[in-house]
């Protein structure tokens, strides 16, 4: 079995997790692109009201604004081949946190209620302008030092995104909570749900941008931090809402007193932060064998390579001289590897290679080593005598032509092979007897060449 090797250290982003990221963030700008401009459309003509629910249609000017501005500053920075759409996004983002920022104070923020409440069907108070406010200027910072590696800058558009995270995360909770009839709960002086959606989208956007160079890049590496990252972000996200609903649920069921149904909550939450646990365990162990193969594994045949092969070779060796069992190594190479490189590329070549692994893997037993050294060596080593080598040997000169056929004789397999077993009457070492082994095997060879 060919094994996937990687090229790039595990703290460097997976290419593959990019591209989707990338995909990802496009879809998010056009959504909110959409949503900002039939919203702006609908304040001049009441025919566009259609396109969306008439719960979409209830952002205000200057939040569609600010919206709008965000989503095309998030497009052009994108563009670094092209300079000049480079330092448009760049000072669209400048003016628009600056805007953001001065709704603050209060003589900026009576203008834009005035100007809000011209085109709004509801009055907006000043107080209203606070949440989107806040929302921007975060999302300002966050683009503005997007790609800062930087100690200080980075720190503050990591430090941004989270506080913005966190507040996206908490109007929408208050949002759904307010909806399923949580007690306490009020869509009272929240943003509406368009606002919402689309700074939720942009929000998702500079989190997947800033994570290539921040904190976050921990959710697009490789290595098994990473993939846990990726695989337990949406339930821990999701875990505190369910445990609340179901709370309120439970409750208002009266299935159960209260004391009852706060012990049964804790104890699943119990059970799930258990079952995580089992799962990230299963995660590492997983990975760390799988690390362990790349290491010890030929990437092309599958078979150990020299160093796995010495390792679970020298093991065989040592319990087959405690026990006084029979050892022995046989040495394989490929007569004609260079020849098929030459004269059919390097592709049938490896296809030979390939086919030869296999070959060896169906001829000895799973508890034989059988490993790659290199180039076209191979070499098995394991509880064989003579007489058993003898007829393994005969089976891979049968599988070698059989193959040799299957393959239209496209490329001629023949292997060369020589044998050394173990004398546990004589201190010798593994190394010896690969030696011999493979001296047995050009001594064929040489007798080959001399033949033809």
């Amino acid at each position: 079995m060919q094994t996937r090797s990687r090229t790039f250290p595990v703290q460097e982003p997976d290419q593959n997790v990019l591209h989707r990221a990338y995909f990802a963030e496009q879809i998010c700008l056009a959504l909110a692109a959409q949503i900002v401009l039939i919203n702006l459309l609908s304040h001049i003509f009441s025919g566009v009201d259609h396109l969306l629910p008439a719960a979409m249609l209830h952002m205000r000017i200057s939040t569609a604004l600010f919206v709008l501005s965000a989503t095309l500053a998030l497009f052009f920075t994108e563009a670094r081949g092209n300079r000049n759409f480079y330092r448009v996004g760049k000072s669209l983002t400048v003016v628009s946190t600056i805007a953001a920022a001065m709704t603050f104070w209060p003589p900026v923020g009576h203008l834009v209620v005035q100007l809000d409440n011209i085109f709004s069907r509801d009055q907006i108070l000043q107080s209203q302008l606070l949440i989107p406010g806040l929302a921007f200027v975060l999302l300002g910072l966050v683009k503005l030092f997007l790609r800062s590696r930087n100690s200080i800058f980075g720190s503050v558009a990591d430090a941004a995104a989270t506080i913005l995270a966190l507040l996206v995360l908490t109007l929408a909770f208050e949002y759904v909570f307010a909806k399923v009839g949580i007690p306490g709960a009020s869509t009272a002086g929240l943003p509406s749900i368009p606002t919402l959606i689309c700074l939720a989208l942009l929000t998702s956007v500079s989190i997947l941008r800033r994570a290539e160079y921040g904190v976050f890049s921990v959710f697009l590496g490789d290595g098994i931090g990473g993939r846990i990252a990726r695989i337990l972000a949406p339930i821990l996200l999701v875990m505190p809402f369910l445990r609340e609903l179901g709370r309120v649920r439970l409750l208002g069921a009266h299935l159960m007193p209260i004391p009852y149904a706060t012990a049964v909550l804790a104890s699943m939450a119990t059970v799930v932060a258990f079952v995580l646990l089992l799962i990230v365990v299963r995660l590492i162990n997983n990975m760390q064998t799988e690390i362990h193969g790349l290491t010890l594994r030929d990437g092309l045949t599958g078979l150990y390579n020299f160093r796995g092969f010495n390792l679970f070779a020298e093991q065989a060796f040592r319990l087959a001289r405690r026990a006084g069992l029979p050892f022995g190594v046989l040495f394989i190479d490929m007569d004609n590897l260079k020849i098929i490189n030459d004269e059919l590329g390097h592709q049938a070549g490896s296809i030979s290679l390939v086919e030869t692994a296999k070959l060896l893997s169906v001829t000895f037993r799973e508890t034989d080593v059988i490993g790659r050294l290199g180039g076209d060596e191979f070499v098995v080593a394991g509880q064989f005598d003579s007489e058993e080598i003898s007829v393994a040997i005969d089976r891979l000169r049968s599988g070698a032509a059989a193959k040799t056929r299957l393959a239209g004789n496209r490329f001629f397999l023949s292997l060369s092979m020589g044998y050394a077993g173990s004398d546990h009457s004589v201190d010798e070492t593994l190394k010896s007897i690969i030696s011999r082994a493979d001296n047995a095997m050009y001594k064929e060879k040489r007798a080959k060449k001399r033949i033809a």
